[in-house]
This record gives structure tokens, C-alpha cells and sequence, in this order.
């Protein structure tokens, strides 16, 4: 494409660049093709054709390490073995204490009556002064696993079974009176479940009863004598006053 004026070829308007150098290899071939033709003695220096820029290589982005929070305390014990391990022993040793308390007895002052004794309302006395539940079984039971407080709330708060208890164990107190009977004992699990006779099997119609321990089948341990039981106005029976009794041989 050339102008008017110098009948210079103009490029067009829109070429890439191949074609860019292409079109300035034709303009210096036709001012060489001028020279020469002018009689001139040196041509003119042709320029290398010129490249256009080149965009400078791109550097792929980098990585970046952005550290992550720090885990919350309570995630950390959690996922802990150790830990676990050590709640597992924890709720292991509860329940071993609470079998042991359960089934082994021992004095627990939780296990006292605030009203212990009394003609009114023991509440931690028996509804039954017969069987291993009941009053006197339960004294059994307390004597054989030395648990002395237990088994002296069971005796009416006035003291006077209690005396008379203690005074037959030639005892200080009703405390002591049970520790003395503990140290005789030599088969707990035997002495702690006396046999009741038949007629110690129904509840009993009035308000007083007598159990004799001569009645009873004991094994592994002393007899305590006889207890006379009182029923209190909350329906428990209490032990009201206590006799030794020399029982039979055999």
C-alpha cells in the first residue's frame, strides 16, 4: 500500500508481527534498489529487522505455608490414650468401692440417722425385725464386717438397750460391745446370714416382739442374745431393751 506523496509503501493497519518484518524487509530492499540506481558508492546500512518486545518470562507463583491454629486444650486430652486410660482405672476403682462399701459394710457416717434411736422415726431402721433385712439380721451383719456405728443406731436413742448391751459384753459402750463380738467372729459370710425359724417369717401383728438368738441357726460366730424390738410411727422396729439368754447345747 503506498501514499500519494512519496509513493512510499505504508503497513497496514492491523498486521502481527510476522508480517510486520516482512513489510520492513521490503521497504529496505527498495531504498537499496534507490541507492543503486542513484549511482551511489555505499549502500546504506540495513538495520536488522526489528523483533518486537517479547513479554519477560513469568514466575510461577510460589507456595505459601500459612501454619495452621494451635488445637484447643480440651481436643488435645481427648484424643489422649493415657487419659482415657486413666478415666477407664478411675470409674474402675468407683465401682470397686462402691461393691466393696455395698457389700462389705464399714461405718459410713452418711448412713446415720439424724434421729437415730428413738421411739419415733429411725429411718434407718428395718421395716421387719425378722429375716437378714430385718433388725436383728442386720445386727449380724454389722457385727460381721465391724461396722459398730451401724449397728448402734439401730438400739433406741433413750441408751438403755444400748447400756444393757454393753454391760453384757462387759463393754464400755455399744461401740465397743460390737468390736469385742467382731474379734470372735471366724466366718463372716456364714455369720452375717442367720437362719430365722418359721415362725419368724410373717410380719408381726402388735407393736413389740421378742427374737431370741437362741432360736436362730448362727454359724461362724457368737450368739448376742435376745432383743426386744419396739415398731416405730414411721412402721421401722428399733431395738427398745436387750437380756443375755444362755441357749441350749447343740
Amino acid at each position: 500500500m503506498t501514499d500519494n506523496a512519496g509513493n512510499e509503501p505504508r503497513p497496514p493497519g492491523d498486521i502481527d508481527p510476522e508480517q510486520l518484518r516482512q513489510f520492513q524487509e521490503f521497504q529496505r530492499f527498495q531504498e537499496f534498489q534507490r541507492y543503486q540506481q542513484a549511482g551511489s558508492g555505499t549502500p546504506p546500512q540495513l538495520s536488522p529487522p526489528s523483533t518486537p518486545p517479547q513479554a519477560p518470562p513469568q514466575t510461577p507463583p510460589q507456595p505459601v505455608y500459612v501454619k495452621p491454629p494451635p488445637k484447643p486444650l480440651w481436643r488435645i486430652l481427648l484424643g489422649s490414650k493415657l487419659l482415657r486410660r486413666l478415666v477407664y482405672l478411675f470409674a474402675v476403682f468407683l465401682l470397686l468401692m462402691w461393691a466393696y462399701n455395698h457389700y462389705f459394710g464399714g461405718d459410713d457416717p452418711g448412713d446415720q440417722a439424724i434421729d437415730s434411736g428413738g421411739s419415733v422415726g429411725n429411718v434407718i431402721a428395718p421395716t421387719s425385725p425378722y429375716g437378714l433385712q430385718g433388725t436383728v439380721g442386720m445386727i449380724y451383719k454389722h457385727v460381721a464386717h465391724d461396722s459398730p456405728t451401724k449397728a448402734c443406731n439401730l438400739f433406741a436413742e433413750d441408751g438403755k438397750a444400748r447400756k444393757k448391751f454393753a454391760d453384757a459384753a462387759k463393754a464400755s459402750d455399744c461401740e465397743a460391745a460390737i468390736r469385742g463380738y467382731t474379734k470372735q467372729v471366724t466366718g463372716v459370710d456364714a455369720y452375717e446370714q442367720p437362719v430365722f425359724p418359721d415362725s419368724m417369717l410373717q410380719t408381726p401383728t402388735g407393736s413389740q416382739v421378742q427374737v431370741s438368738s437362741c432360736l436362730l441357726t448362727v454359724q461362724g460366730g457368737p450368739r448376742l442374745g435376745q432383743f426386744t424390738l419396739t415398731k416405730q410411727a414411721n412402721n421401722t422396729w428399733i431395738i427398745s431393751d436387750y437380756a443375755t439368754e444362755v441357749c441350749p447345747a447343740g
